[in-house]
């Protein structure tokens, strides 16, 4: 048993240093299509979770009360994020010192979108990509964290690893985001006690706001 907890923790810290070279090696180096790397990254980090993770979620998860809150948070978060837009689209015109490169941020975050088709691109953010985050951020280094710490602790540290590997985009917008992202959904986790919503938001709110309804 010690000897599991052991590998268990080297894997948790040895995951996180890979997924700061995945990211940037995606946003700085490019080595090829962003997509493509951004699954292979996800692929990879999930199989991690799934391996030194297990169990990430029973099957009694998967009911309608989980599945539910899962489409509702989705949702709710896309609400969150027009309303951020609005924010932001009044503050580049009233204060432009505070976001003078709002347009090109923005518009940088959604420039991968045509390197691939678009429906390709909406299925690859739902899997493996919005798939391989959760099982990976929330099912395997969140869970890790709360059984060494307690609740708030994990959840702060987790949301705040999940911000600081996208600083390699160099994006103020998009590191926004990560924010916003990796507290609600380091909050949902926590709040539910269930990777299962967590998993049904991630995987809709991605493509919805990448390609189905854009948020610019």
């Amino acid at each position: 048993m010690a000897d599991k907890l052991r590998r268990g923790q080297q894997a948790a810290y040895a995951s996180i240093a890979l997924a700061f070279v995945l990211w940037y090696a995606m946003f700085v180096i490019r080595p090829f299509n962003f997509w493509l790397m951004m699954s292979f990254s996800t692929s990879v980090l999930a199989c991690i979770a799934f391996a030194f993770g297990r169990p990430l979620f029973q099957k009694q998860e998967w009911s309608g009360k989980n599945l539910a809150i899962g489409f509702a948070s989705a949702a709710l978060l896309y609400g969150i994020f027009w309303l951020g837009n609005q924010v932001t689209i009044w503050v580049a015109e009233n204060l432009p010192s505070l976001l003078p490169n709002r347009s090109e941020d923005l518009t940088a975050v959604y420039a991968n979108r045509g390197a691939l088709p678009p429906a390709l691109v909406g299925a690859l953010l739902f899997f493996p990509i919005g798939f391989g985050e959760e099982v990976f951020w929330r099912g395997f280094i969140q869970r890790f964290f709360l059984a060494k710490w307690n609740g708030p602790k994990a959840f702060t540290v987790t949301a705040l690893l999940y911000v600081l590997v996208h600083l390699a985009t160099g994006n103020p917008i998009l590191i926004a985001a990560a924010f916003a992202c990796g507290v609600f959904w380091s909050g949902l986790y926590w709040a539910t006690g269930s990777l299962v919503p967590v998993l049904v938001s991630h995987m809709l709110w991605d493509p919805f706001i990448f390609i189905l309804y854009p948020i610019m």
